[in-house]
């Protein structure tokens, strides 16, 4: 996907420092070797240094370059374009709205939102030019594969906030909610069908490995229902809002006193959508804990998400039991976990490094059977482990399952 060239960052930032008033532009990048890159676009983080040509003097702006594949070939069913669309349209109009709502509110109440420097919407040339958050001391959780209860405590906290603001925004401005609700679309089979088709693809994968178990009438039960499940998880909730969408420890940056953290910023809107608040939530919790975490801390976990909730709400002078009572967050966790199931089994298959086909494949390589054979075990104890927890949980399970 690498068809960014020099020429083209050059141009990007001209137009950049144009926005922005910036004259006599100069900036450094790192090297294509280190730049990261995501399944749907790359990644290029990038200082400009220029003169203001407002106030006359030297500026600089640690930005993060979110570009688009310039290339047709990789515009394949249009993915790319409608998840940059998306995403372009929450950093330009629904998060600046975010900002204007809480401007008053006390600092520790506030959800960090990247500054948006610019956007451009033109097909193959989409970009989008954000705060670099690392600049701010704001960096990925590398040390495991799963989070640990401070770090997870800061996620839900900083996820709630998000959803407290969502609805206060239908409270205050239902218009620009309408519009924004028409670009988040639900996750159904009418807006995201070849999704719907790829978890259907990785629950066939997941029945092949779970042959002869007694997870096998589950999963098949959740293969042959799959586009009526992710129905029922948007129709059949007490509430929606602007749900983030891809919510799990990799699009999650922290900052830290020491080594604790002590604030999280949520990265990557690509997958905004409509949803429920409770999908966002347990979706976060079981692609990013390790069980033994859940075990203990799961019922704790969501009492502190819906305490963060209810004080974002409260900034607003919102009361949370008239907006999504705890009662409804409790019984959208029973409604939504299979089809929250059925996306984290899609995630874990990828990022487990067992996507070898396909438009988007794992990053990580397997050279050999034995890599390979260890990947599988692994991604059969944490999907098994998640069926298990949601039993524990009291999930209802379908009838004569």
């Amino acid at each position: 996907m690498n068809t960014i060239t020099e020429e083209y960052i050059s141009i990007t930032i001209s137009k950049i420092a144009t926005a922005n008033n910036i004259k006599d532009c100069c900036y450094v990048k790192q090297n294509f070797e280190t730049i990261g890159q995501n399944y749907f676009g790359i990644i290029i983080p990038v200082v400009i240094h220029g003169i203001s040509s407002t106030k006359e003097e030297k500026i600089s702006l640690n930005l993060v370059l979110k570009l688009a594949p310039p290339d047709e070939q990789y515009r394949v069913s249009d993915a790319v374009t409608h998840m940059f669309a998306r995403e372009i349209f929450v950093y330009d109009v629904m998060l600046k709205k975010y900002e204007e709502i809480q401007c008053n509110f006390p600092e520790k109440s506030k959800y960090v939102i990247p500054y948006c420097y610019y956007v451009c919407k033109e097909y193959c040339n989409e970009v989008i030019a954000m705060q670099d958050m690392c600049s701010d001391m704001y960096k990925p959780y590398t040390h495991q594969r799963f989070l640990d209860v401070d770090h997870i405590t800061i996620s839900l906290r900083s996820l709630a906030k998000l959803h407290g603001l969502s609805f206060i925004l239908k409270y205050q401005n239902i218009k620009l909610y309408e519009e924004i609700s028409k670009v988040c679309v639900p996750l159904t089979e009418v807006a995201y069908k070849r999704y719907i088709d790829i978890t259907k693809d990785r629950l066939c994968k997941a029945l092949e490995k779970f042959e002869n178990t007694e997870y096998v009438p589950l999963l098949n039960y959740l293969k042959l229902n799959c586009s009526t499940i992710f129905t029922e998880a948007i129709n059949k909730v007490g509430e929606t809002c602007i749900c983030h969408g891809d919510m799990w420890k990799e699009n999650v940056l922290f900052k830290y006193e020491g080594n604790t953290p002590i604030s999280a910023c949520l990265i990557d809107y690509q997958a905004s959508r409509l949803s429920s608040p409770a999908f966002d939530t347990l979706y976060l919790i079981i692609s990013s804990t390790s069980t033994h975490l859940r075990q203990k801390h799961y019922y704790s976990l969501l009492d502190l998400y819906y305490q963060a909730f209810e004080q974002t709400l409260a900034e607003a002078g919102l009361v949370s039991h008239n907006v999504y009572s705890r009662e409804l967050f409790n019984k959208d966790l029973n409604v939504i976990w299979p089809a929250c199931f059925i996306m984290a089994n899609t995630a874990l298959w990828l990022s487990s490094g067992l996507q070898e086909e396909g438009h988007v494949r794992s990053k990580q390589i397997l050279e050999n059977e034995e890599d390979k054979n260890k990947a599988v075990t692994e991604y059969k104890t944490i999907i098994k482990v998640i069926l298990d927890d949601f039993s524990t949980y009291g999930y209802r399970l379908p009838e004569g399952l």
